[in-house]
């Protein structure tokens, strides 16, 4: 089985659907993205649209595999 590789463009269009469904099903508003700094999901468009909504991007350690493990078992929720 190969390995699913998706652009950051389609990251980003992601994030914003998760987004639009968190704050009509929930009625809340997301605050931080984290990440295990990879930078696979942080493009400048990406960045802006962050920047200007005031939602944080927080990293785990590199190289801290029980903070990773973590951070790669959310990202399959986007």
């Amino acid at each position: 089985m190969g390995v699913f590789h998706e652009t950051q463009s389609e990251v980003f269009q992601h994030f914003l659907n998760f987004k639009a469904m968190v704050e009509k099903e929930k009625g809340v508003s997301i605050k931080c993205v984290r990440s295990d700094e990879g930078g696979e999901y942080f493009s400048n468009e990406f960045n802006e649209y962050l920047k200007e909504h005031g939602i944080q991007k927080k990293y785990s350690c590199r190289y801290s595999s029980q903070q990773n493990g973590v951070v790669e078992r959310k990202k399959g929720t986007l």
